[in-house]
């Protein structure tokens, strides 16, 4: 185990390479080689639970916020605070602006530079900029990040602007401009729209997929093609519309809160679940003495990048004559799940 100032100091992040081996046209062999670090929370054990929430966002940066929230409700489900529902929701408003703003970034930017079309830079950035001033317009700051709560008097006109600019700017580049089109148009010609698809009785990937399942759109495409880059691209283009839409709604629910000062100094567990926009991010707690005796956080990619997940069986069997086209896919499919740390593909002709 690392000591000191070396554990914060270390790369926790990690990566992954997608491995395909081909042979007779089809990809025959799919692995999936992960360094992403086990036990990495280890390094939590002894310290104080305020020490450790402030942390997560620095060891976990790309989720930063979900990391953040995960961990206080956890550690406050350990402690018996229950934080006011304000509280609460200025927590889930700046969480479910990273995820708007990851799920830009994909949507807007790394879809169309896989497809070969223009990135939609303005909306990304507008998306970008949402999540940036909400922080100061929750919280006053980056203070939030403590068990119980902080003070907070929310500028709730300042909120809802951000969220309604964010996705005015999105609709338009989506709709006016028609990139959700050129997108759907661009899996169409490539003959795409069901690569990846999940087998019959697969349960999909935790994220866009799960949560926009039953959504109308996503449906007919899993309907006509199956549950693949079609369908995945679909959830996502629904979670663009629907994020701005909650964190709206979570306006109406924030109001000035003061802290829960109670901080019990015994033993206690909590668990913790939210959204992030690759899925589900899990964070388990036990305390024992007041400080932290065991942590546990189950992330989306250690459960979507599984070797026999669905990343390995939507390539398995792939048309592979072309390999920049086999590459394209793949990308597209890796891409579709979205791992949370760097991820690079290799294709061998075996």
């Amino acid at each position: 185990m690392m000591t000191g100032n070396a554990k914060l100091n270390a790369d926790f992040a990690g990566r992954i390479l997608v491995k395909l081996e081909t042979g007779a046209g089809r990809v025959t062999s799919v692995e999936i080689d992960s360094t992403r670090p086990q036990g990495v929370t280890q390094v939590f054990a002894g310290r104080a639970p305020d020490d450790v929430v402030g942390m997560l966002g620095l060891i976990f940066s790309l989720c930063s916020t979900a990391q953040t929230v995960a961990g206080l409700t956890a550690v406050e489900a350990a402690r018996g605070q229950t934080v006011p529902d304000g509280q609460a929701a200025a927590r889930d408003i700046l969480r479910q602006a990273e995820m708007l703003a990851q799920t830009a970034m994909r949507v807007l930017m790394d879809w169309p530079r896989l497809l070969e079309l223009s990135p939609a830079a303005a909306a990304v950035r507008a998306a970008l900029g949402a999540q940036s001033g909400l922080e100061t317009a929750l919280f006053g700051g980056p203070g939030w990040k403590v068990p119980g709560g902080t003070e907070i008097k929310p500028d709730v006109d300042a909120v809802r602007a951000s969220a309604t600019q964010a996705a005015v700017e999105i609709d338009r580049t989506l709709n006016q401009d028609g990139l959700a089109e050129k997108l759907l148009a661009a899996l169409d010609e490539r003959g795409l729209n069901g690569f990846g698809a999940l087998a019959d009785g697969t349960a999909p990937e935790t994220g866009a997929l799960t949560r926009q399942w039953d959504n109308a759109k996503v449906a007919q495409a899993r309907k006509t093609y199956g549950a693949g880059l079609r369908a995945r691209l679909w959830a996502r283009l629904a979670d663009l519309k629907d994020l701005p839409v909650a964190m709206t709604a979570n306006v109406d629910r924030l109001c000035p809160c003061t802290p829960v000062f109670e901080s019990p100094q015994g033993d206690g567990q909590g668990e913790a679940t939210v959204e992030t926009a690759r899925g589900a991010l899990t964070h388990r707690v036990r305390l024992k003495g007041g400080v932290i005796d065991a942590y546990e956080i189950d992330a989306p990619t250690d459960v979507n990048f599984l070797n026999d997940g669905v990343v390995t069986q939507g390539l398995m069997g792939a048309n592979a004559v072309d390999s920049q086209t086999l590459r394209a896919a793949a990308e597209l499919h890796v891409l579709a799940v979205d791992p949370c740390v760097s991820c690079a593909l290799e294709i061998v002709d075996a």
